[in-house]
C-alpha cells in the first residue's frame, strides 16, 4: 500500500497529491513531471518514502572534484581508509573479550567473558570510556581498560584479572572495498559526521540498490542491507557505515553484494534475524526529536516485515479506525512483533500472558467478535 499526500519541501503549505512509493517521491521521475518543482541537482524537493528515503532534500548528485580536478571518489586516502576500515570492522564484528585470573597459583588460561560482558566493555570503548563496573559471575569488578585490568570492586589494587580482547577480521579486501565504494560515493555535510565526509545518498542510492537487483519499495532485504550497515538515517549510508555493512555480510564487491541477496531476505521471512532488522527499523523509521511513528507508516513497514501475519491486515485496519492518537510508540511496536510471533492466528494463546497492552486487547475483542470466536 502507498502512502499519498507527503508535503513536498519546496514549500510547505503545498500538497502533491502524487501517490508515494516506499522509496523515493517519484523515484521513477514521475512525481518531477507531475509536481512541476525541483531542488538541487534535479531532484524534486520533497518528502523521500519511507523505507529507505531521508525525510529532507538532499544535495546534488553531480561528482565533485577532489584534489587536481579528479572525481571525489578516485582521491580517497589510503591511510584514511584503513582507519574507517579499522573502526568499521570493530561495530560490524564485536570484539569478543577474554580474561585471565592472575592471582597466585592460578593456571593463566584466557576464558572468554559472556557475550552481555564483552557488549559492556566494547560500548566502552566506543565511548571512549577508561573506567567502569561490569559483572561477572555474581562479582562486581572495576574495569581499566587502558591497563586492560579487571578487579574486584571492595579489593580495588588486589588480585587483578588481566583482559584482552580477541578481535576477527572480515574476509574481504579493502582495496576492492574502496573501488566499489567510490562508484556511488559523493560528499556529504557535515565534514565532522563520526559516519565519515561522504556517503552514498540520493541517486547514487537509487542507483546501488538497483545494481544489486534489489526493490527497496517491496522488498525487505533492502532494510536487512541498512541493519547490517547500522545506518544512523534513512536513505544515507555514510562511509563508515557502508564499510560495516560489507564486513557484516562480508562483500566487497556488486557480484558477491548479489550472491548475499536470497540469504539476506531468507533470514529475515524464516525468522532468524527478523527480531534485530525489525527493532533496528523503528530507531531509523522516526524524525528526531520525534518519538514515535505514524501508523500509517508503520503499517507500511509490518507490509514488509510482517507479510505471512495473518492478523496484520485486519489490525492495520482497526487501528486506522480505533486507535487513540494514531501513533505507535518504541515498546507497542515490539509487541506488534511478540503478538505477530507468539499468538496463533485464532487467538488461541492470547489470554495465557497478561501483560499484552490495553490496544491489543481492545483489538482482540474487536476481532473475536467479528469472527465469532
Amino acid at each position: 500500500r502507498v502512502v499519498r499526500g507527503r508535503v513536498c519541501l519546496h514549500k510547505a503549505s503545498t500538497r502533491c497529491r502524487q501517490p508515494l512509493g516506499l522509496l523515493f517521491v517519484g523515484s521513477t521521475g514521475n512525481h518531477q513531471g507531475r509536481c512541476g518543482k525541483t531542488g538541487r541537482g534535479g531532484w524534486c524537493g520533497r518528502k523521500l518514502g519511507l523505507l529507505l528515503g531521508r525525510r529532507q532534500p538532499l544535495g546534488s548528485a553531480q561528482p565533485k572534484s577532489g584534489r587536481g580536478g579528479e572525481p571525489i571518489g578516485q582521491c580517497l586516502e589510503m591511510d584514511r581508509w584503513d582507519k574507517d576500515c579499522e573502526a568499521a570492522f570493530e561495530l560490524a564484528l564485536p570484539p569478543q573479550w577474554e580474561c585471565r585470573d592472575c592471582s597466585w597459583g592460578s593456571s593463566g588460561t584466557w576464558q572468554a567473558l559472556p557475550k552481555e560482558v564483552s557488549s559492556q566493555l566494547n560500548a566502552f570503548g566506543r565511548r571512549g570510556q577508561r573506567r567502569g563496573n561490569i559483572t561477572v559471575g555474581g562479582r562486581e569488578l572495576v574495569v581499566d581498560l587502558q591497563d586492560n585490568v579487571a578487579v574486584p570492586s571492595d579489593q580495588y589494587g588486589r588480585t587483578p584479572m588481566h583482559l584482552r580482547k580477541s578481535v576477527r577480521q572480515p574476509r574481504v579486501d579493502k582495496r576492492a572495498m574502496k573501488q566499489f565504494y567510490a562508484k556511488y560515493m559523493e560528499e556529504l555535510p557535515p565534514a565532522d559526521h563520526a559516519g565519515g565526509p561522504d556517503g552514498i545518498a540520493g541517486e547514487k542510492f537509487l542507483q546501488f540498490f538497483q545494481d544489486i537487483e534489489v526493490d527497496p519499495a517491496t522488498d525487505v532485504t533492502a532494510l536487512a542491507i541498512a541493519a547490517a550497515c547500522k545506518a544512523s538515517e534513512m536513505g544515507v549510508f555514510r562511509r563508515r557505515e557502508f564499510i560495516c555493512g560489507c564486513a557484516a555480510l562480508e562483500v566487497d564487491s556488486i557480484d558477491e553484494f548479489r550472491k548475499k541477496i536470497p540469504e539476506l531476505r531468507s533470514r529475515v521471512l524464516s525468522g532468524e534475524s527478523l527480531e534485530e532488522v525489525y527493532t533496528y527499523t523503528f530507531g531509523v523509521a522516526i524524525d528526531p526529536p520525534c518519538k514515535v511513528l505514524p501508523l500509517e507508516d508503520a503499517s507500511a513497514y509490518w507490509a514488509l516485515l510482517l507479510p505471512n501475519w495473518p492478523l496484520r491486515e485486519p489490525f492495520c485496519e482497526w487501528a486506522s479506525q480505533h486507535m487513540k492518537g494514531k501513533v505507535i510508540n518504541r515498546d507497542l511496536w515490539s509487541m506488534v512483533l511478540k503478538l505477530a510471533v507468539e499468538v496463533p492466528a485464532d487467538l488461541s494463546g492470547y489470554d495465557d500472558n497478561p501483560a499484552w497492552p490495553v490496544v491489543f486487547d481492545e483489538f482482540v475483542e474487536f476481532y473475536r467478535a467479528q469472527q465469532g470466536l
